[in-house]
């Protein structure tokens, strides 16, 4: 039906609509960039085309090609605060954090309460080292929605940084009475544990971390570091490889893998992935 579509339609909305169904909705995201390609090619000029075509993009991990898409999306309609929201996003994720910040500052000069922009902002604040401007933003988000979780979450990792564990961890919680399925909190929970060297419950929470979310390699590169900590080198072994499955480039797993083979006195494969993590 996809491929038919895809020869047949000619009209551009009904090609963003079926890139939407048997594209985004079904989880087939190399049919809808087939979609919404073809919309832009027959309507070149249409915003919504080029943002739903970087949409499917990010789906794909192909981050640089959703932000051209973005960047073509605004070029024809300035203040298109989607388009703005996932171009800053795409920024964060390549670690641009200077031009993430700028994109969600122009969203918030269009919508002011805009609360999830704000958090967007406040976590690239957080990456950049500007933590008390990520605390002053995250505080205003939560005046307009006392509830947002992930502004309680983005403050804990604030406190974190400052060394106020016990200060982040009332956040962490505060995140999980509002959504106690919400992955992130379990993951920076079980490094508090880690600090204070209450391994077993740092296993727990890392665990409850990748339970909810299987593809979160932070989780996993965590838990790897407890295990090792521990002395099971095999079980520490084993969360690193899957951490780099999940994100290969990730080079604190790569170089926790390294130094787990080398303990493990498999040297060979110790220098294999300290060349990967250092890219050589």
């Amino acid at each position: 039906m996809a491929e038919r579509g895809i020869r047949e339609i000619d009209n551009p909305e009904e090609l963003l609509e079926m890139g939407l169904v048997a594209g985004i909705q079904s989880g087939k995201f190399e049919n809808a960039i087939e979609f919404f390609q073809k919309a832009t090619d027959l309507q070149i000029d249409n915003p919504r085309a080029w943002f739903l075509l970087g949409v499917a993009y990010d789906y794909q991990n192909q981050l640089d090609k959703g932000i051209a898409c973005y960047k073509r999306a605004l070029e024809l309609n300035p203040d298109y605060m989607e388009a703005l929201v996932n171009l800053g996003t795409n920024y964060t994720k390549i670690g641009d954090n200077t031009m993430a910040i700028a994109c969600f500052l122009e969203v918030l000069d269009i919508k002011p309460d805009y609360y999830e922009a704000m958090v967007n902002l406040g976590i690239s604040y957080l990456e950049r080292g500007d933590i008390e401007e990520a605390i002053d933003v995250c505080q205003r988000a939560l005046v307009i929605n006392s509830r947002y979780q992930i502004a309680y979450n983005t403050l804990g990792r604030a406190y974190m940084q400052l060394n106020e564990q016990d200060k982040a961890a009332d956040f962490f919680r505060e995140a999980l009475d509002i959504d106690s399925l919400y992955y992130e909190p379990y993951n920076f929970l079980g490094l508090i544990h880690v600090d204070k060297k209450e391994f077993e419950e740092a296993i727990e929470h890392f665990e409850r971390s990748i339970e909810l979310n299987p593809f979160y390699q932070l989780a996993y590169n965590n838990l790897g570091v407890v295990y090792a900590m521990i002395g099971d080198l095999s079980a520490a072994i084993e969360c690193f490889k899957t951490a780099v499955e999940i994100e290969p480039k990730y080079f604190e797993a790569l170089h926790n893998l390294a130094s787990a083979y080398e303990e493990a006195e498999d040297y060979d494969k110790a220098a294999e992935y300290e060349d990967l993590a250092y890219g050589e």
